[in-house]
């Protein structure tokens, strides 16, 4: 006798959040068929933003990637990054400020005198990995490096805008399932 094991949903899934889906259903049973890509997803999510990551500081990672979501036409998940920053504190005030002025202006905003060099270049840098056509701009890098971001740093902010640009098309795929459920 085999005995069919019905694999559970990840608790916590940001992705599901972000796409509004329902915790049953059509579309949650073909996730749950397919458990390892949602937990190894929860699992990137987990890592980009664990708050005791080195490198990158919490609010520099929520901005870049509201930034990202922003420039991938995805409003929603864009204001959902961005609705974490203020929880972080005052430090995230000028990084509040900051994206708010590259979704206004885009990069044109990097030079005004209010924006800290430091972000100004993880959001230009992350202008140049998430648009739409995508033209990596040496200059983008070569500002990162002037801010003195690492080298790790700058990896850890190239995987992060490529696991956000991952997610919302994630999303945006689980909410067309869902509509045609």
């Amino acid at each position: 006798m085999t005995t069919e094991v019905k694999p559970t949903p990840i608790p916590d899934d940001d992705t599901a959040r972000l796409a509004g889906i329902a915790s049953t259903g059509s579309v949650a049973a073909l996730r749950a068929a397919r458990a390892d890509a949602t937990r190894y997803t929860q699992g990137s999510f987990d890592a980009l933003f664990d708050p005791n990551a080195t490198g990158l500081s919490l609010d520099e990672r929520f901005a870049a990637a509201s930034y990202a979501a922003a420039l991938s036409a995805a409003p929603e998940a864009a204001r959902a990054y961005r609705e974490r920053l203020p929880a972080l504190g005052s430090s995230a005030r000028s990084a509040i400020a900051a994206l708010e002025g590259f979704i206004a202006e885009g990069v044109a905003h990097a030079n005004a005198a209010d924006t800290d060099a430091r972000l100004a270049a993880i959001l230009k840098h992350t202008h140049a990995l998430a648009t739409l056509t995508p033209n990596p701009d040496k200059s983008a890098l070569l500002r990162v490096k002037q801010a003195a971001l690492s080298t790790p740093e700058i990896v850890a902010l190239s995987q992060l805008v490529a696991f956000v640009t991952y997610q919302v098309r994630i999303v945006a795929a689980l909410r067309a399932l869902e509509a045609t459920a």
